[in-house]
């Protein structure tokens, strides 16, 4: 969790894509998930390959993200500057889009910028896919006499010169802290604004390359210092949208370096030196161009291929620093927030364990990467030892049937819970009807439970308490009210129903769960999650009407005709649940922030609004539009 010291708002994180793929999105996702408010600004150059599409396919409903598409290949610098704008973080992160980072970076590169005010910018470790330092992400700046030693390879003959030495830092110990540096990598920079404001943007006469040392070269130059953070890792799949035309990315990373010795070293270099500098580059390009091409020819018969393959993580090569996701067992997997969990859970890579003791229902996913249990879980528990593989738990089923379960976990490896609640245990607190007195109880035992014997069995846990849940027609709450609206065409309230509610649909729930599977911040917490629109009992009923295509019609009447209507509704099974404390309930405001889970991991809901299509046997979408409106 954030300390309040550093409590410093959204951040922007500014990522320029071209042609990333899939990695875009796992990037993005990636970034999603940190454990401070974050917005994403997607910078797109004009992209190819569907890498955009997909994107917004699979996390466009993310209020948090919005895509800019320039139509062109605007370059590195210029796509970077097009969206500064729009950002509103006292901090910002360029990022390239073959990144990912873990949920905690955000957070300690703030911490890291807090403790040194000096700093105008900071990157951390990037690994390379194989796991090995990947080189520039800390060096000294690449002088034209510093160039030439590298490029005549000089280090090696005079091992022991300083004056001879590298400017990449690579194979050096790693500092114990963060240290200053002179130059830091353009796929990852954490700067600060008010710096960025003295400094001004990036240098749109770069077109790729050489812009993030020009970038440093005048950060140092206003004063600032730049850091390089050893305990932040990443990983950088180095190359994947300029993969197709490495001769092309070449020129401008040449043509790039000798821009940048004219503009910073014209004056403070001898003009031979500059000569035989820029020659020894564009001799290096052309030996470069040359080997390219001809290893692009002979790999012809095999390109098309390679252009197949993806760049979906996990990869062998990445399980050392992010381990490949983890089986997940979801009980009670036929709610109506697994099903939009299952789905979510498959698209990002995890191989589902779906719990449930009724047989699976039509809709949900028959994929290879989901498998079903038919499990009572109250009478067999012992079943899910016969499961195995799985780290996580994530229990949609009742809290109650949760707490004879988690002392079994730990043998089959269960290592994390993410479980609901519910703000019942607040709005009926003081109820008289005996069940629901038994149903709070209930939930306040099963959390202390939960909490008790997770930290005996070494389990981290997370419990959500979510309000008013809708989203696919399973609900007692919000779809009573709608059947009743189809049945009847009137809705009754007794008084005004100015009672404030705060209805949450079930697939931002799901989102939830899975930002916080890898969340160390929200281990050990309770949240509350509502909705994202605060609405009075009223205005929620007028919602649904209007969702349903139906003019308003609701009718005040007294408790006491109520409590009639109510004895006549009992005789139909859909409306057996509902009690004259609910009735009581109408006016009084139930409405729970959830600003914790907004700071701890992004929570950001979206509005009420409900479909008239809104079960999981009409024709929407799984993440359904016409749900949205947020």
């Amino acid at each position: 969790m954030m300390d309040s010291k550093f409590d410093t708002g959204i951040l922007s994180i500014v990522i320029v894509n071209f042609n990333g793929g899939d990695l875009l999105t796992e990037c993005v996702r990636s970034v999603l998930a940190s454990t401070v408010p974050v917005e994403v600004l997607v910078s797109d150059n004009g992209s190819t390959d569907g890498s955009v599409a997909g994107l917004r396919r699979r996390l466009g409903d993310d209020p948090r993200l919005r895509v800019v598409e320039n139509g062109a290949n605007l370059g590195f610098a210029r796509a970077n500057n097009v969206v500064l704008p729009m950002t509103s973080g006292r901090y910002l992160l360029f990022l390239n889009p073959d990144c990912i980072i873990r949920p905690e970076t955000i957070e300690r590169m703030l911490a890291v910028m807090q403790a040194h005010p000096d700093a105008g910018m900071a990157g951390c470790l990037i690994r390379n896919l194989d796991g090995s330092e990947q080189p520039g992400c800390r060096r000294y700046m690449p002088t034209p006499w510093r160039s030439f030693v590298r490029v005549f390879r000089l280090s090696r003959i005079f091992r022991n010169s300083p004056r001879f030495s590298s400017f990449i830092l690579t194979g050096q110990p790693l500092p114990e802290r963060p240290a200053p540096v002179e130059a830091i990598s353009g796929a990852f920079m954490f700067v600060r604004r008010s710096a960025l404001e003295k400094v001004g943007p990036m240098d749109e006469s770069y077109f790729l390359h050489c812009e993030d040392l020009d970038w440093c070269m005048r950060f140092r130059q206003a004063g600032f210092t730049i850091l390089f953070v050893p305990d932040v890792e990443i990983i950088h799949a180095k190359g994947v949208g300029s993969a197709a035309r490495p001769i092309y990315v070449e020129w401008h990373k040449h043509k790039g370096m000798i821009r940048f010795y004219r503009k910073f070293f014209r004056r403070t270099y001898p003009t031979l030196l500059l000569f035989v500098v820029t020659l020894a580059v564009w001799t290096r390009f052309a030996a470069l161009a040359v080997m390219l091409a001809v290893k692009n020819f002979f790999s012809a018969g095999t390109k098309e291929t390679a252009g197949t393959l993806s760049w979906a993580l996990p990869s062998p090569a990445t399980d050392r620093l992010l381990p490949s996701p983890p089986g997940v067992i979801v009980t009670g997997a036929t709610s109506q927030i697994g099903y939009f969990l299952l789905p979510r859970l498959q698209e990002a890579g995890y191989v589902v364990h779906a719990v449930s003791r009724k047989p699976r229902a039509g809709q949900c996913s028959t994929a290879d990467s989901v498998v079903w249990h038919e499990i009572d879980i109250v009478h067999d528990r012992n079943a899910l030892q016969e499961i195995a593989g799985a780290k996580v738990l994530i229990h949609l089923a009742p809290l109650a049937t949760l707490r004879d379960l988690i002392d079994i976990l730990p043998p089959i490896g269960i290592r994390r819970i993410v479980a609901f609640g519910s703000t019942s245990r607040y709005s009926k607190v003081t109820s008289t009807d005996p069940r629901e007195q038994m149903f709070v109880r209930e939930l306040i035992d099963s959390e202390e439970v939960l909490a008790r014997k997770c930290s005996e069995n070494g389990i981290a846990w997370t419990l959500f308490r979510p309000t008013l849940i809708y989203g696919c027609g399973m609900d007692k709450n919000v779809t009573t009210i709608a059947n009743f609206i189809r049945r009847f065409g009137f809705f009754p309230i007794v008084g005004e129903g100015k009672g404030l509610r705060q209805p949450v649909h079930a697939d931002d729930l799901a989102a939830a769960c899975l930002t916080v599977l890898d969340c160390p911040a929200t281990h050990g917490r309770v949240y509350n999650l509502s909705g994202g629109e605060t609405l009075t009992y009223r205005q929620m009923v007028e919602t649904v009407f209007e969702g349903l295509g139906k003019k308003p019609r609701i009718i005040r009447i007294s408790r006491a005709m109520f409590a009639l209507l109510l004895k006549a509704a009992a005789l139909l099974p859909a409306y057996k649940h509902v009690n004259l404390e609910m009735v009581s309930r109408i006016n009084l405001d139930l409405d729970f922030d959830h600003l914790a889970a907004h700071r701890d991991f992004g929570y950001a809901p979206r509005k009420f609004k409900f479909s008239r299509t809104a079960d999981p046997y009409h024709g929407e979408h799984r993440y359904p539009a016409a749900a949205g409106g947020g």
